[in-house]
């Protein structure tokens, strides 16, 4: 139903590492987010969204009636990932067109949308990019727009996609080695170590995929 760009909430796929690896090899990446994404997205467009995948105009009202508060989807709900896919897909059609005319890799995890390409920066991409998101009512965060060509580092939901596989950044991995050391040495209070474990797993996670 939702097309392969996407990789955020989507059951089945590890959203940012899937997304990650569609940019390894790349010679720059392009990332740009989308501000007050969840909260920007209107009762109406949660309506049409819900249509566009078959469910009557009956039924989407009354989704849209109970996902979404103050007229608004609500941010922390959820249902406003799902939701927001939805409301995205036209959108997500026309960058997949204008990836395909400039010969670049487009994918989406929520609001934060990556372009990347093997050759140089094509002439005029972000600001297609910039214009057509413009025209579907959506605002950039101008602050967290960025363009990084090699030698700089390239990365793509805070991983390294230089190589085959993407990697954790050094200082991500002294991170992790410390948190390890702590553990190791019972210096970890209870209410952090939740929260300490999540990072050694997602960076095991990201260390075997390079295996």
């Amino acid at each position: 139903m939702l097309p392969e760009c996407v990789f955020g909430f989507v059951p089945g796929k590890h959203g940012v590492l899937e997304a990650a690896k569609k940019h390894c090899g790349a010679q720059w990446v392009y990332s740009l987010d989308l501000r007050d994404f969840f909260p920007s997205i209107k009762t109406q467009q949660v309506v049409e969204g819900i249509k566009s995948i078959g469910y009557s105009m009956h039924a989407a009202d009354v989704i849209s009636r109970l996902c979404t508060l103050n007229g608004k989807l609500p941010q922390g709900s959820p249902a406003s990932p799902v939701l927001s896919n939805l409301v995205f897909l036209q959108t997500d059609a026309e960058l997949v067109k204008i990836a395909a005319n400039y010969g670049v890799r487009y994918t989406r995890y929520a609001d934060d949308l990556v372009f990347s390409g093997v050759a140089a920066v094509p002439n005029g991409l972000q600001e297609t990019v910039n214009a057509l998101l413009i025209e579907h009512g959506w605002q950039i965060a101008g602050e967290k727009e960025h363009l990084s060509v090699l030698p700089a580092r390239l990365k793509v939901h805070g991983l390294l996609v230089h190589g085959e596989n993407p990697r954790l950044t050094k200082g991500y991995r002294n991170r992790v080695r410390a948190y390890r050391h702590l553990i190791a040495n019972e210096k970890v209070a209870a209410k952090d170590m939740a929260k300490i474990k999540g990072h050694i797993a997602y960076a095991l996670l990201i260390e075997s995929s390079c295996e």
